[in-house]
C-alpha cells in the first residue's frame, strides 16, 4: 500500500541542461507520483527569483551552472531558502567540488548522474531529515516528505544501505590508518567517517518505518 503525502510538497530543480532535467522529472514522476512536477530553473538566477516569492521543501542543485558554480550556488540558495533542503550534484564527478558544496551548506549529494531511483528516495529522505531535526521541536515526528514504498521494499533498501555503509567504512579505517593526520586527504577521510556514520543514525529511522504498522 502506498503511502501518502501529508502535506504539499514542492521542488525547484536548478538545471542547466534540458535534456537532464527532463530525466531528473521522469525519475521523480515515476517514483512519487503524489508529488507535484518540479519546478526547473537553468540559472542560479531563476532560480533565486522563484524562491523569493515562492518556498519549497526541497531543491536539487546542479554545481556546473551558468552563472553560478559550486560552493556560492550552494551559499546564495541556503541564505534565500533556509528552510529548503538542498542535494548537489555534478556531471563532472569532481570529488573537490562536491566536498565543497557541503561544506558550503548542502544537506546531501547525489553520486551518480542520473541517479537510480533509490539513490534519489535516500538522498531525499536523508537532507529532509538533516532540516527537519534542526527545525523542529524535540520529539516531533518529520512528515513533509514521504515515499512509496513497502515496509518490505524498505527493509531490503536498509539492508543494502547498511551492507554499503560498512564497506565504505571499513575502506575509510584504512585510509585514516595510512593517511599522516597532518596532510589534507586525512581530513578529507575524517569526513566520509563523519558522514558514514550520520548515514548509519538515518538508516537506523529508515529501518523503523519498515515495521511502522501504518506502512502496511
Amino acid at each position: 500500500m502506498r503511502t501518502s503525502v501529508p502535506s504539499p510538497t514542492s521542488i525547484l530543480l536548478i538545471e542547466p541542461k534540458k535534456s537532464l532535467a527532463l530525466q531528473f522529472r521522469d525519475l521523480l514522476a515515476m517514483f512519487v507520483p503524489t508529488i507535484p512536477s518540479p519546478q526547473v530553473a537553468y540559472t542560479l538566477q531563476e532560480g533565486s527569483d522563484f524562491l523569493s516569492s515562492c518556498g519549497v521543501s526541497l531543491i536539487l542543485l546542479d554545481l556546473d551552472l551558468p552563472d553560478s558554480t559550486g560552493p556560492d550556488a550552494v551559499r546564495t540558495l541556503r541564505v534565500a531558502a533556509p528552510q529548503s533542503a538542498v542535494i548537489a550534484f555534478t556531471e563532472s564527478g569532481s570529488m573537490d567540488l562536491r566536498l565543497e558544496a557541503i561544506q558550503a551548506g548542502a544537506h546531501e549529494l547525489l553520486h551518480h548522474i542520473p541517479p537510480s531511483p533509490q539513490e534519489l528516495t535516500l538522498a531525499s529522505q536523508f537532507a529532509l531529515a538533516r532540516v527537519n531535526s534542526s527545525t523542529m521541536p524535540s520529539g516531533s515526528t518529520p512528515s513533509s516528505f514521504s515515499f512509496a514504498y513497502s515496509p518490505t521494499s524498505l527493509q531490503k533498501l536498509t539492508h543494502d544501505l547498511n551492507n554499503a555503509l560498512t564497506s565504505i567504512n571499513g575502506f575509510t579505517d584504512i585510509l585514516l590508518a595510512r593517511l599522516p593526520e597532518e596532510e589534507p586527504p586525512h581530513r578529507c577521510a575524517e569526513q566520509i567517517k563523519d558522514a558514514c556514520d550520520r548515514a548509519s543514525l538515518l538508516s537506523k529511522e529508515l529501518a523503523g518505518l519498515s515495521v511502522d504498522p501504518s506502512l502496511s
